[in-house]
């Protein structure tokens, strides 16, 4: 690990992992809390995931983001006017909401071009571009998907670390190609509850008097008052 004694989205120092990553802690808003990021050198250099997540569960650590990619080397399977059709078919579509979709277009430079479907507000994002091209060969078919999961709304499994390929085939329509097994990771519904202590209160608050009242008139008959 190397210092870079600068600090980090909040936390107080972070240190570089040689080329695989970074760690950061440190920070009193954070809580005591690590960070530990790894980026696809260091991911291709973990020969035992099952071990990784044996770590992390027993750990209680969270999955907060989690890239997954399917590169096609010779673009017969995936290219950007495959990504255009399916998007323009529904293919990326969740719940029949079609999500918004921006192209960066290279005009012909042999630069690549890539194509955005979704947000990362939402937390989810794919990505398809043409890496060759991104990498300086301007006539490389290259070009990879790639599927950006955060855990807003959502809970990201440890198991995606052992089946990748399953979660990016669930994650759209048109991606079940790439696995015969596929799995989801649904967004959690956000059910906002008023609690009945809190309802009682506001229940006195606004007809605690006239039940008062009431009683009163009714000789203490509970349930002639709920009547009237």
């Amino acid at each position: 690990m190397t210092s870079t004694g600068k600090g980090w989205f909040g936390y107080a120092e972070r240190y570089d992992l040689g080329a695989y990553g970074l760690l950061a802690h440190g920070g009193e808003s954070q809580r005591g809390s690590f960070h530990v990021e790894l980026n696809a050198t260091g991911c291709a250099r973990v020969s035992d995931w099952q071990r990784v997540i044996e770590w992390g569960e027993t750990s209680g650590a969270t999955i907060t983001r989690v890239d997954l990619a399917h590169d096609d080397l010779e673009g017969q399977a995936v290219s950007i006017a495959m990504a255009l059709a399916w998007h323009q078919a529904g293919g990326f579509a969740s719940n029949g909401r079609p999500p918004a979709a921006s192209l960066i277009d290279d005009l012909g430079s042999g630069k690549g071009k890539t194509l955005y479907i979704g947000n990362r507000k939402s937390g989810k994002l794919c990505r398809v571009y043409e890496k060759g091209r991104q990498l300086g060969d301007t006539s490389s078919p290259w070009v990879r998907i790639e599927v950006e999961l955060k855990n807003k709304s959502r809970v990201i499994p440890w198991d995606v670390l052992l089946t990748p390929g399953h979660y990016l085939a669930g994650a759209y329509p048109c991606l079940s190609f790439l696995s015969a097994a596929q799995e989801k990771i649904r967004t959690i519904t956000k059910v906002v509850m008023v609690s009945l202590g809190r309802a009682i209160h506001h229940a006195q608050q606004m007809a605690g008097k006239v039940v008062n009242v009431l009683m009163q008139f009714h000789g203490g008959d509970a349930f002639a008052v709920v009547n009237a």
